[in-house]
């Protein structure tokens, strides 16, 4: 039987590492080893300005209308209301669209494509969301982490398994049910995986 003062600490922990794990922070961590560990290098940019790019466009931008809202106390960070969400949806995917288009111009291909992927699965989740609610957190780790081993290989696989830490966290804060979490990793895994074969891989034969 689980004591009061254990309960606390679990709650504790899981806003940590919903904290920590959160889609912004594994976004600036993504941006941040894309843009000074990039193997095919930044195009047109030196490093500094490709992680500016990254930070303005997929970093902070994407949730800056979330943070409005709830700084004037319109909304919560977690937005537990699904009615909410497609307008936040559609800003996020409005600012990963200019972030892409950018990079595209500037020949950043690596922040290119992981500004496209996040596109695709912003959609995939905002259609997902306006039946069903689904975890944007678990998404937000899966897929970036998704983009990571495409470019990085193998060697990136082990930091998948934080997708099963932040589905804990989230789970035992009663955010979210087990098929929310999961159907979060796998729409992210797989968009993308498609994003990725289509604009990565074609790249990797040259």
């Amino acid at each position: 039987m689980m004591h009061a003062s254990d309960s606390r600490i679990s709650q504790r922990f899981a806003r940590i590492f919903s904290a920590i794990l959160s889609p912004p922070m594994i976004a600036l961590g993504t941006v941040f080893v894309f843009a000074f560990f990039s193997p095919i290098g930044t195009g047109l940019l030196i490093p500094w300005q490709s992680f500016f790019l990254g930070l303005v466009f997929i970093v902070i931008g994407p949730i800056l209308p979330l943070s409005i809202l709830v700084a004037r106390g319109r909304l919560t960070v977690d937005v537990k209301n699904r009615r909410d969400r497609p307008l936040l949806y559609l800003a996020a995917i409005l600012v990963y669209s200019t972030g892409a288009l950018i990079a595209l111009f500037f020949m950043n291909h690596t922040m290119m494509v992981i500004a496209i992927a996040y596109v695709g699965v912003t959609t995939a989740i905002a259609v997902v969301s306006l039946w069903w609610k689904v975890s944007a957190h678990t998404a937000g780790v899966a897929g970036p982490i998704t983009g990571l081993i495409w470019v990085y290989g193998i060697i990136v696989i082990p930091f998948m398994l934080l997708t099963l830490v932040v589905s804990w966290a989230r789970w035992y804060q009663n955010l979210h049910s087990v098929k929310q979490l999961v159907g979060g990793i796998f729409i992210a895994i797989g968009v993308t995986t498609i994003v990725y074969w289509v604009l990565w891989g074609p790249l990797m034969l040259f």
